[in-house]
């Protein structure tokens, strides 16, 4: 993923701070829409009319007359700029405004507008009117009165602070000249429109970070764009994929801001002296009110503020106010709140550590004395003002970590990470503390921050309490298994006690039974199956894991009805995802029925997934309901958006640092990119995957490796290539099998690869396999199809493939069966053939398998029929070429809608509503786009677009 700095941009805006009239015009639609009727009323009634907008510096008058300039001229309008600094332009050196006569100004106007009127209506812009001089004014006046009947558009805009000024009452004489309409004033820009501007300022769409800090700019184009420029001035902000991010990394959020021991460490240099320069513009009272306030929060109560600073109520009324309108703090129902987070990271990084630590102190004791107290509140100010040493201080801490662990981690690592800080080494309740910030890092996808933190803590000179040092390297235990370190089998030590006394309930038999189905599955099934011999002695969580393995045990040898019910029941057992969320069931389960084709079934379950994850919060698992969903999708045709759950889940699996799922998520990258028939990208993809997984077949997706490392040797090289790759897992009886159940059309390839490379005996190999498993699974259609499918194509049934065929309603199953029945006629019936192949054809491009489109019109073309391609030709229309690598050609349909939409000026979401698509396949898309096109940015996308 390419990395660009944005400093490129800043030349355009060392000038002026008003956007590039190239830019499209944010947040004023309604406005926008008032200038358009105004100009159209003038054109249909041939009669002056005029405009004025009286808005703020900053809100964008400027902007919005050369949007007015524009949509004039859309309609045939001229336009006559008498702005200063554009007026006058003709007369004396020496003349001045001030001292030329209003009639000599008149006589320099109106020779111009007469000149354009003769071919055409004029619209006339004064832009800044309050500084323009009262000749100018008494002229322009003059002359609107005197061509009141004629076809001109006055377009005037005056800051609504200098509305006192001489050119208040001027305006005022000319409006009661003309029919006038008023816009006053501009409105504040909405959360969209100031994303937007900064997009088109930096050429990327905004990260969350940078959105944040954008909207806390202030509500007007000139706020945003000098944030956005501070940012790029000072190289705190770079594009990555499309989007820009800051560059010392994201930054903290809620609670982990609130402990942290700088609070406005992380904000960019430029944003704190902004902040800084506008609380020092406040009065003294506000200023110490304020940051008296960021101390109790980023929200707070009117009571509570009153209570730190000893004053009544009323009298924080005057200070509140001047806050609120400097847009410091916004309300909240019962609460002021801070207008953005980094607006009270700013307020309070400006309050000296010692005071800091001393307000902290006041807040605890202003807490602690009521009768209803907030825990979480209490220890946000502990891990600021408590002595080291202080247990009871610790135990807050912690229990205040453990409350937040189940619904937000983050929040639990950074609380009681920072707790630590006011823990010595040897304190019993300092592994305490520990193990939950180990268990929120694990839950939270920090892994490797895990595994530290416990290494540690668990040093031999502090052990600390015993049974929650067992506790912590449990934890750092399943930190490596999921950071995928397979020694992790041999460290796991089976001395881990029960511990729900400190709220951490973990059994080792559900770690060991977790490691082993990942590394060593003969080894699972032998303890699982003890596990359930002996039911009744191990937890429900336990129970659901050991089902679990039994379902992919049975799945192996080809019990299907067995594989399903364990799956199911280990669902049904599972205790709410308490202990076993790193192992959920419910994915088995996904797993199965998407190799069955019940594909409808394996989305819901996908679905529950997902629910799940987000309800326990297991950031680290994010990656697994994306490998489940993009499975399905390319089971169901769905090509690019399988490649985009699978590419998000990628980038999801390595922010979490939980590589478990990576090679299942390659797979469908390379199976997508097969099916788009970009070769090279599955041939590099197929690389990535043999050097992630381990040699033989042992691996969980070693069978997976196999059949997909045929597929991409039947693409480049042929069949007999392809079969040199399956055939030793064909010829051992359970590894075939598990090639044949890898997916519904499985069968079927395996079988026609092995004739085309004059196979007959592994092709009739794989078809009676296949009829075997369909033999003990006759309630799986899919199976007894595959199966039927597999032995029609050996006997050379078109009757059976055609009915096949009619029953069918996998698009591009059908499309298939309809090649494999043209195939049988090809020698001997050329007519059946070719219209066999049409239908093939047909189907492939409907779902844009242009790789089996592209084998399909060879062999058209081997017959004497030309098949056009109808997005890429050459110029002589007569061969079709395939998709170029780079250039516009080289986008997908859907790429180009996404690529001229945004072109147009839509953000992602709005790109996705247009579409009916998630912004995360957008961004997908638009990362595409921007390879396929060799550009880093929006602007430059805007420029290219045809």
């Amino acid at each position: 993923m390419s990395c660009t700095p944005l400093g490129e941009n800043l030349a355009a805006w060392e000038q002026s701070v008003d956007l590039p009239l190239s830019l499209p015009l944010r947040g004023r639609d309604e406005e926008t829409r008032r200038i358009k009727r105004f100009i159209q009323a003038a054109a249909e009634s041939r009669q002056a009319r005029m405009l004025v907008v009286a808005s703020s510096t900053g809100t964008g008058n400027t902007r919005l007359v050369a949007e007015g300039t524009s949509l004039a001229a859309l309609q045939g309008f001229s336009s006559l700029d008498l702005s200063p600094g554009a007026f006058p332009a003709e007369g004396s050196r020496t003349d001045h405004p001030h001292v030329v006569s209003v009639s000599a100004l008149a006589a320099q106007i109106e020779p111009r507008l007469v000149q354009r009127l003769r071919h055409g209506p004029v619209l006339v812009t004064l832009d800044d009117a309050h500084r323009t001089p009262p000749p100018v004014l008494g002229a322009v006046s003059a002359v609107m009165a005197k061509l009141k009947d004629l076809p001109v558009c006055w377009l005037i805009t005056v800051h609504a602070e200098q509305f006192a000024t001489a050119a208040s009452a001027t305006l005022q004489d000319m409006a009661r000249v003309l029919p006038c309409d008023w816009i006053e004033p501009l409105t504040p820009l909405s959360d969209d429109a100031a994303l937007a501007i900064a997009a088109d300022v930096l050429g990327a769409e905004p990260d969350q970070d940078v959105a944040a800090l954008v909207g806390s700019a202030g509500t007007t184009p000139l706020q945003v764009v000098e944030v956005v420029l501070d940012l790029v001035r000072d190289n705190q902000v770079q594009a990555v994929g499309g989007v820009a991010r800051l560059m010392a990394g994201p930054m903290e959020r809620g609670i982990a801001c609130a402990v942290s021991p700088e609070p406005a460490g992380q904000l960019p240099w430029p944003f704190r002296r902004m902040m800084g320069e506008r609380l020092h513009g406040l009065s003294p009272q506000a200023q110490d009110v304020l940051q008296v306030a960021a101390v109790l929060g980023c929200g707070f109560a009117p009571e509570d503020l009153a209570e730190m600073l000893g004053e009544p109520v009323a009298v924080l009324l005057r200070p509140l106010r001047e806050a609120l309108a400097a847009g410091f703090l916004r309300g909240g129902g019962a609460e002021f709140l801070f207008h953005r987070e980094p607006v009270w990271r700013a307020v309070l990084g400006s309050v000296p550590e010692p005071m800091r630590s001393a307000l902290h102190r006041q807040a605890v004791t202003m807490l602690l004395g009521r009768e209803h107290r907030d825990a979480v509140s209490v220890a946000v100010h502990l891990v600021h003002c408590a002595r080291t040493g202080d247990a009871e201080a610790v135990s807050a801490v912690d229990a205040a970590a453990q409350s937040l662990l189940p619904d937000s981690p983050e929040a639990a690592a950074a609380l009681a990470i920072n707790g630590l800080r006011i823990t010595a080494p040897g304190e019993p309740n300092r592994i305490a503390l520990g193990v939950t910030a180990a268990a929120a890092l694990v839950r939270m996808g920090r892994l490797s921050q895990a595994v530290e933190l416990a290494r540690d803590l668990l040093h031999p000179e502090d052990p600390g309490h015993v049974q929650s040092a067992s506790v912590l390297r449990t934890w750092q235990t399943i930190a490596q298994m999921l950071r995928g370190d397979a020694t992790t089998v041999c460290t796991v030590g089976l001395e881990v006690t029960e511990a729900a006394t400190d709220g951490h309930d973990l059994s080792p038999e559900l770690l060991l039974l977790n490691i082993l189905s990942l590394h060593n599955l003969t080894a699972a099934i032998g303890m699982a199956d003890q596990v359930l011999a002996q039911a009744g002695q191990f937890n429900s969580d336990v129970l659901a894991a050991a089902l679990t393995v039994r379902a992919m045990a049975s799945w192996r040898e080809g019990n299907l009805d067995v594989a399903i019910e364990a799956a199911e029941a280990a669902v049904a057992v599972r205790d709410e995802l308490t202990r076993i969320w790193q192992s959920d069931p419910l994915w088995t389960k996904v797993w199965i029925l998407t190799r069955l084709g019940r594909l409808d079934e394996a989305l819901a379950g996908v679905d529950e997934a997902c629910g799940t994850a987000e309800a326990h919060g297991t950031g680290v698992m994010t990656s697994v309901p994306l490998t489940l969903r993009a499975a399905v999708l390319l089971a169901q045709g769905e090509v690019a958006a399988a490649e985009a759950a699978a590419t998000t889940g990628l980038a999801a699996s390595e922010i979490a640092e939980m590589p478990l799922f990576q090679p299942q998520l390659g797979a469908v990258l390379v199976l997508c990119a097969l099916r788009r028939g970009d070769l090279v990208t599955a041939t590099d993809g197929l690389r990535r995957l043999e050097e992630s997984i381990p040699a033989g077949p042992t691996h969980p997706c070693a069978v997976t490796l196999r059949l997909i490392a045929g597929q991409v040797a039947a693409a480049g090289d042929g069949a007999v290539a392809a079969i040199d790759e399956i055939r030793p897992f064909a010829e051992d009886p359970g590894l075939c099998l598990q090639l044949l159940m890898e997916a519904p059309t499985a069968t079927a390839w395996c079988v026609r690869t092995a004739m085309a490379a004059d196979d007959h005996v592994l092709a009739e190999l794989f078809a009676s396999t296949a009829e075997d498993l369909a033999r003990a699974n006759p309630k799986h259609e899919s199976v007894v199809v595959a199966a039927a499918h597999g032995r029609a194509l050996v006997k050379q049934d078109t009757g059976v493939l055609a009915e096949l065929r009619d029953r069918c309603a996998d698009a591009w199953t059908k499309a298939s069966l309809a090649e494999d029945i043209a195939a049988v006629h090809l020698d001997t019936d050329r007519e059946q053939a070719v219209l066999e192949l049409n239908h093939a054809l047909g189907g492939y491009d409907e779902i844009e398998a242009e790789l089996d489109s592209a084998r399909v019109r060879r062999t058209l073309r081997r017959l004497g029929v030309r098949r056009r391609r109808t997005t890429v030709r050459r110029q002589d229309d007569q061969e079709p070429e395939p998709r170029p690598r780079t250039g516009w050609d080289s986008l997908t349909g859907t790429e180009q809608k996404v690529a001229r939409l945004v072109a147009d000026g839509l953000t992602n979401r709005q790109v996705a509503k247009e579409l009916f698509i998630s912004p995360h396949t957008v961004g997908f898309h638009l990362r595409q786009i921007y390879r396929k096109l060799a550009i880093a940015s929006r602007v430059d996308l805007a420029r290219i677009a045809p």
